[in-house]
């Protein structure tokens, strides 16, 4: 074959992987554009802290009756036909939020927008991960989580820009948009092909011992996802007096800082292949930095806080996407993936509804302090099951 043939297809197909981050971007960007500020939308429609921390529970426990079939489902079927309905459940969501105006209807929509982002979250992730090669793992899942990283930064600060001259319905219109051309996007991804396999074996590759430490590390760490979805922006909203478009920037500091941060952690990882001391270090320096932005008084502090805390946060998501291809098999991926997102749904709902619940009694800085000692004196308690277990290459049987 000739070398210019050669590049004509290579191209292509390395756009093909790049759309995968660009999805995730998009995806993140839409949904937070609408997560970030849904709290205060919330508060202003007349719902109470604790019905505040049930909605956005919701979003959490709404998707897990189906989050595990459709998993499975999309290693059975194309999964890129799955991720269009992903899409397209976002764009219903967002169409509805714009008019809801009942704690029933919130819940309703909850319902359908946590369905669309463990869709996104599973399939999207399980996908990249089936067809790109294993070698320089890390730097790859880094770059996938780019994508993500750049999103949520992204969205909220589109928000918090565009709700001081539209309102907050008004600008779920831009988030409407960005849903329609994510669906035209989703179209161009490189597809798989299904298998066929017993649905007991995803039973077998969830015995092994360092797959249970994962799972349990995992829903540990994502309950402190949950607080800081119930109560960050009413922290700066309410507490602090930060203005929309501060919120959005402290929002956009993070994102970028985190999708800096990604590419040097996983190519660090690649060079030193040290997961054990990624995750660990990492959960100490999430849980102390989270107890930290309880104290926080100006917008420069907040930023220089989360993003020290966020620092704890790139390499604990990394090692977690690490482990999910590795501990795993290719071609169960889609199951597995959704096992994993379940389970970090279940650590978020907690956080959420705990938040809501703690929130008259310890206030929006007491649920961060709260959580973050949570993760800090489980790390440190499971520290040495970490380290016997959670190795790359499988024990022998």
């Amino acid at each position: 074959m000739k070398p210019s043939a050669t590049l004509a297809i290579a191209f292509p197909f390395r756009l093909r992987l790049l759309m995968f981050p660009v999805c995730g971007f998009l995806y993140t960007a839409v949904l937070w554009m609408m997560f970030a500020f849904l709290p205060v939308h919330l508060k202003a429609r007349g719902l109470s802290d604790p019905m505040v921390g049930m909605v956005m529970g919701f979003y959490s426990i709404s998707a897990l009756l189906l989050m595990i079939p459709l998993g499975v489902l999309s290693d059975r079927v194309s999964p890129k036909k799955v991720l269009l309905g992903g899409a397209a459940l976002l764009f219903v969501h967002l169409a509805g939020v714009r008019v809801a105006y009942s704690w029933y209807a919130f819940l309703f929509l909850a319902a359908l927008g946590g369905l669309s982002w463990a869709i996104f979250q599973t399939v999207l992730m399980a996908l990249f991960l089936k067809v790109v090669s294993p070698a320089q793992r890390g730097v790859k899942i880094a770059v996938y989580q780019m994508g993500s990283y750049l999103g949520f930064g992204v969205g909220p600060l589109l928000a918090g820009t565009l709700w001081g001259d539209a309102g907050y319905v008004d600008m779920l219109g831009y988030a409407i948009a960005g849903a329609a051309v994510l669906i035209a996007l989703v179209l161009t991804l490189k597809d798989s092909d299904p298998i066929r396999f017993n649905l007991v074996d995803y039973r077998e590759d969830l015995k092994q011992p360092r797959a249970l430490a994962f799972l349990a590390v995992w829903m540990i760490y994502a309950t402190h996802f949950g607080v800081e979805q119930t109560s960050y922006t009413l922290l700066m909203r309410r507490d602090l007096g930060f203005s929309t478009a501060e919120v959005g920037w402290t929002y956009l500091a993070v994102g970028l800082w985190m999708a800096l941060m990604a590419p040097a952690t996983g190519r660090g990882f690649d060079v030193r292949q040290s997961l054990i001391r990624l995750l660990a270090l990492g959960l100490v320096v999430s849980s102390v930095f989270q107890v930290l932005t309880a104290y926080v008084q100006s917008v420069p502090g907040m930023i220089a806080v989360r993003l020290l805390h966020t620092t704890g946060d790139v390499p604990v998501i990394l090692a977690m996407g690490i482990m999910t291809a590795a501990f795993f098999p290719q071609g169960r991926l889609g199951g597995h993936s959704a096992v994993v997102y379940a389970v970090r749904t279940l650590g978020a709902f907690a956080g959420n509804y705990a938040a809501g619940l703690a929130v008259p009694l310890i206030g929006y800085r007491g649920t961060f302090v709260g959580s973050g000692l949570l993760v800090l004196a489980a790390t440190l308690f499971l520290l040495p099951w970490i380290k016997k277990v959670l190795h790359l290459q499988a024990p022998r049987m």
